[in-house]
């Protein structure tokens, strides 16, 4: 069974790459909860937005690393060959 060719790009494109997934994350996460805070601060409220939007921006960063670990794991499988004349 064969790998997939070996991510030719240099080690520097590689972390920036990694950098940009981890901030759209951590925005994923915080994004939310800061729209809900300043909700709540419009409409007086304590901070039931706020706990809302950080539930919610935290379901959807697990939701999006999942999604980006299996299809990181996906293309790490190997390449199934068929025999000839198949």
């Amino acid at each position: 069974m064969d790998r997939l060719p070996e991510d030719e790009r240099s080690a520097i494109s590689l972390a920036y790459a990694w950098a940009t997934r981890v901030m759209v994350i951590a925005a994923e996460m915080v994004a939310p909860g800061l729209l809900g805070l300043w909700i709540d601060q419009k409409l007086g409220t304590l901070v039931v937005f706020a706990l809302a939007g950080f539930a919610l921006g935290i379901t959807v960063a697990i939701m999006h690393l999942v999604r980006m670990t299996k299809s990181n794991t996906d293309s790490n499988l190997p390449i199934e060959k068929k025999p000839p004349g198949t």
